[in-house]
């Protein structure tokens, strides 16, 4: 059982920093984050504090008046099934629903939310999907690879995958049983989440100890998904991340993932392998992402290791 800590101090950039001469220093803490903790938050990123202030009104008050019953009749089951000795440690507190984004958007198909939540939810999307091709601009810089280089690596045929998991994560009277979202590392390329910043509880595994992510008002968290990690042939890491569930508070989380197209073919970028390319193929295979994607459905609450030894081993057989 890994140990809890939150001694470390936590990387966060402020993005003004980066229009200054003290660009190298804010660029080697996002260099240090990528490699070692696979997370960090942004200060100043360009999204104004109105529109942050406006999705996160919208987004309580409506679990509090679309969400909220049902996930009621769920806690009442999963507590009951709990105190009466059932494992329910294969559940998640949590209450959600997702927006796609590109390829084709179905916000428009979300029957329970009104049309100023839809337009504001929209406004935000482009402004995070923004933020987030950015981000991979910067990490191309970091990396020493050409312009673009990400972007285009995620593109397959029609473009990107993005889309958004909205997230209540309510009070739990029992936090001994049941977690808010188990462990995982995501499958993804880039991730950008608004997360509450008044009710903690993500934590990120790190050098064999967990590590709240803090809440910050008005910060946007980053963190690596494993497409980055084979295209940085390693250099960049997917780390486990968790939600523990509180007695107190209901914590928001906004989670967009900028993710490559279904078809994009993902392999290390040969401009980060050293030595013989064949030893990259041995670490990180090639594979088709949507076909990871069927193999992370099955598999996401557990190690990514053997996720890339599965796709290495279909390879081999095909």
């Amino acid at each position: 059982m890994a140990a809890t800590c939150s001694t470390l101090s936590f990387p966060v950039i402020n993005m003004e920093k980066l229009k200054t001469e003290e660009k190298p220093k804010a660029m080697e803490v996002i260099r240090d984050a990528c490699e070692n903790w696979g997370f960090f938050e942004l200060l100043n990123h360009g999204i104004s504090h109105e529109l942050m202030d406006e999705v996160e009104r919208l987004t309580k008050a409506h679990y509090t008046n679309c969400r909220e019953p049902k996930f009621q009749e769920f806690a009442a089951r999963t507590l009951e099934a709990g105190e009466k000795g059932a494992d329910v440690k294969d559940v998640d507190w949590e209450s959600t629903f997702f927006l796609r984004h590109l390829p084709a958007s179905n916000i428009a198909d979300l029957p329970d939310l009104d049309y100023h939540y839809r337009q504001v939810m929209k406004q935000f999307a482009s402004e995070i999907q923004k933020l987030s091709e950015k981000l991979l601009e910067l990490l191309c810089e970091n990396l020493g690879l050409e312009k673009g280089y990400l972007k285009q690596a995620f593109a397959g045929s029609n473009g990107p995958t993005f889309g958004t998991k909205v997230s209540a994560y309510p009070p739990c009277p029992r936090p001994d049983l049941v977690d808010g979202l188990r462990a995982h590392t995501d499958a993804g390329g880039i991730i950008l989440l608004f997360q509450d910043d008044q009710v903690s509880g993500l934590q990120l595994l790190k050098d064999g100890e967990w590590v709240e992510v803090p809440p910050l008002r008005h910060a946007i968290v980053v963190n690596i998904g494993d497409q980055l990690e084979v295209i940085t042939n390693g250099r960049y890491k997917s780390v486990m991340h968790r939600v523990l569930t509180r007695p107190d508070g209901n914590r928001m989380s906004i989670a967009s993932f900028y993710n490559p197209g279904a078809d994009a073919v993902i392999f290390p970028a040969p401009e980060l392998v050293a030595g013989e390319e064949e030893r990259a193929e041995a670490a990180y295979p090639r594979f088709v992402f949507e076909d990871y994607m069927s193999l992370y459905v099955q598999h996401k609450f557990e190690a990514k290791e053997p996720r890339f030894e599965a796709m290495k081993s279909a390879i081999a057989t095909a």
